[in-house]
């Protein structure tokens, strides 16, 4: 009777323990993911390691190679993580094998550091080991201090699935057309360990989907996408727009609709690319005032029709006879179409070759020398320039307080009647004209849309071999073609071609500085922004002196190496000195590719007020 009493006080218990004990608390995927990524980046620092050994006890090239390969695929496996959450070390990381220096936070340079310094030893004729071994040295350094960086605040779910979208655009941009990789040529396994990492996190959110039909079809897309990359690793045969339209794309609108479907929306911020895109070539999706100074400055109708009017008035000009529209003319994509422009004197040649307007809003920096932030620099800088208009905006806003038409407009802009004519305003209403110059809808455009019969097989061709062959794309970045890269679109790349200063035979290296006049720093000598190359077809001639009067001429000029190809390369020339060694054939569909990234439907010209 007592055992009976025991057992069933026992067993009371029991159940009141069961009844009460709180049940276990699921563990958070962005909590398992920070636990990947710590074992990912003790993964990378141990493959690292064992290069050090293996140079210190001079193994072969082919072992060499291996580990190194192996160390950058397990770091490709948490780039997704790495560059969103530590964008400031990516450089240091996998950062192009060029020295670095902005100007305006450090003159200082910077040497290379990282993986691809250590791609260009490994896969040069000689190599430096020393340079090797420090290089390794400092790039493993890097990886054991990320694996025990510890957040207070951890990895965030809406910005982790944010993290994950940037990385397909990564993908398409860097990735697959050798920015990344560009000696190794490892592009397409390198793709598909970065598909890897996705897979793996967005697996972790998909399964708590009452619905399983967004995890079925995120996990067929992952793997097909994933499959393709690694059955077609040739580097310049690989069909980067099947990819993208049949793989990439609509992975990442996947991804959307799994973030839309856990409710994980972003607070409202400031971007060139809306979050709401369903993949990167959703052009509708771009802001053209995501680099304006602040929202007080973004354009209004009214603010675009008044810096449509200045644009055409000669008002702004010290002579009162040239205006912004004189030398960008709307029917040649807002050029002129000549080699350089005159100063007002009519005679003198002006410094540059005149830049188009289109999707100018879509550039960080201003001028090819970005000595300009916002576009409101830009117009005070050109109205201000001697030879180009001498004029004031000073003036210009006494002028125009006298006009009931101009007075008229500018209250209805900034409010304040004739007192909101000023100088900052007329800026910003020129600004505003000049953000609404958007061209982002030609047949390519249409294509990646889904418009399939928008390209013909030629254009296809030339698209690939752009962002394949040709290296194009790692310079003039999809999808706006110029030198702002996604996921990010921060800071514009400048590039030391060696232009030279002529068409003719033999000609001299041009002796425009370019961005060197800033700053004075060496490797800024002869660097020019990398413009974009949309509505290329309407801009002749090119280059920032209009040196190259056809795209024929300037893809002649990219096929030989640059400068180095004619023998006046500056030593700090930062174009890839090899040839390209494109076929006629190739170069021809490169042309007809950049041909039908014209789009005259977006704008309309006008030619007067």
């Amino acid at each position: 009777m007592k055992t009976t009493i025991t057992t069933l006080l026992l067993a009371a218990l029991s159940f009141i323990q069961l009844r009460w004990e709180r049940p276990p608390v699921p563990v958070r995927p962005a909590a398992v993911l920070e636990t990947y990524f710590n074992q990912q980046m003790g993964i990378v620092a141990d493959t690292l390691q064992q290069l050090e050994q293996a140079i210190r006890s001079h193994a072969p090239a082919p072992v060499l190679k291996r580990l190194f390969r192996s160390g950058r695929l397990a770091y490709k496996r948490a780039e997704f993580l790495t560059e969103y959450y530590y964008p400031h070390l990516i450089r240091s990381i996998n950062g192009p094998a060029l020295p670095f220096a902005d100007g305006e936070n450090s003159r200082d340079i910077l040497p290379p550091q990282g993986f691809q310094v250590m791609e260009e030893q490994l896969w040069a004729p000689a190599r430096a080991s020393g340079e090797l071994l420090a290089a390794v040295t400092a790039l493993r350094a890097q990886f054991t201090t990320l694996q025990s960086q510890t957040d207070p605040y951890g990895f965030m779910d809406a910005y982790v699935l944010d993290a994950m979208r940037f990385e397909i655009y990564r993908i398409i941009a860097l990735g697959i057309s050798g920015y990344d990789s560009p000696v190794a040529l490892l592009s397409m396994p390198e793709a598909a360990a970065a598909l890897e990492g996705v897979r793996y996190a967005v697996m972790l959110y998909a399964g708590s989907l009452a619905d399983s039909t967004i995890k079925h079809r995120l996990t067929d897309r992952f793997n097909a996408a994933r499959q393709y990359l690694l059955q077609h690793p040739g580097f310049n045969e690989f069909d980067r727009l099947h990819f993208i339209t049949t793989y990439a794309n609509p992975l990442s609108a996947s991804l959307l609709a799994l973030q839309q479907q856990l409710s994980l929306q972003l607070p409202q911020e400031r971007r060139i690319l809306s979050p709401q895109a369903p993949h990167l070539f959703a052009m509708q999706y771009y802001n053209a005032n995501g680099y304006s100074p602040n929202h007080e400055s973004d354009p209004t109708a009214v603010k675009i029709q008044l810096g449509q009017r200045l644009f055409y008035d000669p008002a702004l000009s010290g002579n009162l006879q040239r205006s912004c529209a004189s030398c960008h003319q709307a029917s040649k994509a807002f050029t002129d179409g000549m080699v350089k422009n005159t100063g007002l004197d009519s005679k003198t040649p002006i410094a540059r070759n005149t830049p188009g307007l289109l999707n100018t809003a879509f550039q960080s920096k201003q001028f090819y020398d970005s000595r300009a932030v916002f576009l409101e620099n830009q117009v005070s800088d050109v109205v201000h320039n001697k030879q180009e208009m001498n004029g004031s905006l000073q003036q210009t806003a006494h002028a125009l307080k006298k006009d009931s038409a101009y007075v008229h407009l500018f209250s209805k802009a900034f409010a304040a009647g004739r007192n909101s004519i000023t100088e900052e305003n007329i800026a910003n209403a020129l600004a505003s004209f000049l953000r609404s110059l958007v061209s982002l809808q030609s047949r390519f455009d249409l294509y990646m849309n889904g418009d399939t019969t928008a390209l013909d097989h030629t254009e296809k061709k030339g698209f690939n071999i752009f962002m394949g062959k040709g290296k194009c794309g790692t310079c003039h970045f999809a999808p706006l073609f110029n030198g702002v890269a996604p996921p990010y679109f921060a800071e514009p790349e400048s590039e030391v071609l060696g232009v030279p200063e002529s068409n003719r035979p033999h000609a001299r290296l041009d002796k425009d500085p370019g961005k060197y006049i800033l700053y004075n720093i060496s490797i800024h000598r002869y660097a020019f922004k990398t413009p974009t190359v949309r509505n290329s077809a309407l801009t002749a001639p090119y280059m920032h002196n209009g040196v190259f009067p056809t795209l024929e001429l300037v893809i002649d000029f990219y096929d030989k190496g640059g400068g180095a190809g004619l023998g006046i390369a500056p030593p700090n020339q930062t174009l890839p000195a090899e040839k390209l060694r494109l076929t006629a054939q190739e170069k021809k569909a490169l042309a007809a590719f950049m041909q039908a990234l014209t789009d005259t439907s977006s704008w309309k010209p006008t030619t007067a007020y």
